[in-house]
């Protein structure tokens, strides 16, 4: 009986030592995700260079729960889109602009940023290009815009709303709807993409990433329903509108009626068809409008 006893109390004094040793990782754990976003933020408040961030973050990802890391990982992303504007201000002083085109005329290669003679327009250029950054030509012009497809290192780390969010946004970039006025994807491709944001809308609240998705999603719509200047959807002389586009609009409408995309296209098919097809100033404003039908839908839904 005394042994029973004995081993009772030895199990019970080794799960209590286990059980202290979790409570103290699980401390030492927190206190690690706290040092670790403090430090994000604090690099952010004294506007650290974003590929500072990038290392550090980089560096310690793995330690973070999947919470902090989201967290951390959102801050990261929110720099990044607030300095796509500041690195292309830099990137169009001095005489930079000459010197892009000296060193890379029409396409950026990221190989030849080696054997630039000007240390100042070097060390920025591996700035950017090393710190989430991508420099792409658009119409004749070097852009720096947020390189969302470096983002997805970070996707198994954090949650799916933040990965949803670089997913598109990188489909957005990796693969454009529209390049010099002219639409580059299928009607397929382009309902699918507008589909995907609004699952995002619909499906999460992050106000700011959602704003920013909102913004595209009206704006492929728009393209959508009326084409681009090389793209048109309605004829420019005689302003009709292109029967086999009008069978596309048809077929989204009934395909898609269960979703918010859906029920504006069936508002639009009946429009279309009231205004003889013809590019009127009522179907005019109702494409002009759309942010505003599109955000009283998709409050419904929510």
């Amino acid at each position: 009986m005394k042994r029973i006893r004995m081993a009772v109390l030895m199990l019970a004094v080794i799960m209590l030592a286990f059980s202290g040793c979790g409570i103290n990782e699980n401390k030492a754990a927190k206190t690690k995700d706290k040092e670790i976003l403090a430090q994000l933020n604090t690099m952010k408040e004294q506007n650290s260079r974003p590929k500072e961030m990038f290392d550090y973050l980089n560096q310690n990802i793995t330690q973070l729960n999947k919470t902090s890391a989201t967290e951390a990982v959102g801050l990261l992303v929110s720099t990044l889109e607030d300095y796509e504007a500041i690195y292309n201000e830099e990137l169009f002083t001095s005489n930079y602009p000459d010197l892009m085109f000296q060193y890379f005329e029409f396409e950026f290669n990221y190989g030849k940023i080696d054997g630039i003679k000007e240390p100042e327009l070097k060390t920025l250029l591996y700035d950017i290009t090393l710190g989430g950054f991508m420099i792409a030509n658009t119409e004749g012009t070097f852009t720096v815009v947020v390189d969302y497809e470096a983002l997805k290192t970070f996707s198994e780390y954090i949650d799916e709303e933040l990965k949803s969010y670089i997913d598109i946004m990188a489909l957005r970039f990796n693969d454009p709807v529209a390049v010099d006025a002219s639409i580059m994807v299928s009607p397929e491709e382009l309902e699918k993409r507008i589909l995907q944001m609004e699952e995002y809308i619909k499906g999460y609240g992050n106000e700011q990433r959602e704003e920013v998705i909102m913004s595209m999603y009206q704006g492929y719509m728009m393209v959508y329903m009326s084409g681009t200047d090389n793209s048109a959807v309605f004829d420019y002389d005689t302003g009709a509108l292109n029967p086999d586009m009008f069978k596309v609009f048809e077929n989204a409408a009934a395909k898609y009626k269960d979703t918010v995309f859906g029920r504006i296209m069936n508002k639009y098919v009946a429009l279309l068809k009231q205004e003889g097809f013809m590019n009127t100033e009522k179907v005019q404003d109702f494409i002009l409008q759309i942010d505003v039908l599109a955000g009283e839908e998709l409050a419904k839904a929510q």
